[in-house]
């Protein structure tokens, strides 16, 4: 099998801001996962955790879809004998595969950032999420129902507030949003303003708009009304504050992602506690962390698909 068709399943995965901070490499029987540290985010991601979580996640699509096309992969977290920073999979063919279903969510998994109708998650299928997240040096924590929901709440109005108050940030948001169909056309990435839930606008009037109209404690309350309607929050926890665990991370979120697409369930990012570290921190001792870190929080329930944002084809992110 050429190698290159894996990486078009690859760059399906998620990123901060859609930024898809990965370049791939291609050898012999194997891929190397770069991480591309012109697509960072300084101001929202300044030691780059959300940027290798990013590497783990198109890390998962890979198996997925490896395991899909008969292939036996192996994993190598920044091997030391090789030259560049990266994750190295190794591959080799094999008789039979696996079952697993996951491979067709990876094309209609999305970022679902609309609201959500409250409707009860399944207990059943609750159970398959928590099981879809096991992954060395990872942890998830479930929270159902209002009475476990509603302590979170302060620290998603504290963290949203900060960020929109905070001019760097929002900035740094707009240069990444979409705000129209001929930029998304042209571009290939970002957030498509349709698909968070805003009208499209020249990209003027758009800035304009979130530099100088928003209202951060408007942004507060409409993201903890949207906590709210949720039918429930996954709190991704790294057991380590490294790159290999930020990367099992990313794994532990995507797989827990296609699990919740292949169930008809929705989930999208709620992750102002965790990108603001003050916010972060007291988080952390509010659930008795210890020196594990919450990294990365969604909101799962049931809503109307949203449009897509796009990806850049494989030819814009393979090294020769």
């Amino acid at each position: 099998m050429d190698l290159k068709e894996l990486v078009q399943w690859a760059i399906k995965a998620p990123s901060g801001h859609n930024t898809q901070p990965w370049q791939f490499k291609i050898s012999d029987q194997t891929i190397g996962i770069l991480p591309d540290l012109r697509r960072r985010l300084p101001v929202v991601d300044p030691d780059d955790h959300a940027l290798f979580i990013s590497l783990g996640c198109a890390l998962e699509n890979l198996l997925v879809a490896a395991n899909h096309f008969k292939l036996d992969a192996k994993v190598e977290l920044f091997p030391s004998s090789e030259t560049e920073e990266c994750i190295l999979v190794r591959f080799a063919p094999k008789e039979g595969r696996d079952e697993d279903q996951l491979f067709p969510a990876i094309a209609t998994r999305q970022s679902n950032r609309g609201t959500y109708d409250g409707q009860p998650i399944p207990p059943v299928d609750l159970e398959t999420l928590q099981k879809a997240t096991k992954q060395e040096g990872v942890r998830c924590r479930m929270f159902v129902g209002s009475a476990a929901v509603e302590p979170l709440l302060q620290f998603i109005l504290e963290g949203t507030r900060q960020q929109y108050r905070d001019k760097t940030f929002v900035r740094e948001l707009a240069s990444w949003i979409r705000f129209n169909q001929a930029e998304a056309k042209k571009f290939q990435d970002g957030l498509y303003a349709l698909a968070i839930g805003s009208p499209t606008a020249p990209r003027w009037l758009g800035t304009l708009f979130m530099t100088v109209f928003t209202n951060p404690e408007s942004m507060a309350h409409n993201f903890s009304a949207l906590a709210r309607g949720s039918s429930a929050l996954a709190l991704f926890i790294a057991l380590k504050n490294d790159k290999s665990h930020w990367v099992q991370l990313g794994r532990s979120f995507q797989r827990f992602a296609l699990t919740a697409a292949s169930l008809g369930i929705a989930s999208a990012h709620l992750n102002m506690p965790c990108e603001v570290v003050a916010v972060r921190k007291r988080l952390q001792e509010h659930l008795q962390l210890g020196d594990a870190q919450p990294l990365l929080l969604l909101r799962l329930g049931y809503g109307k698909p949203m449009p897509y944002s796009l990806r850049r084809p494989p030819e814009k992110v393979l090294l020769s």
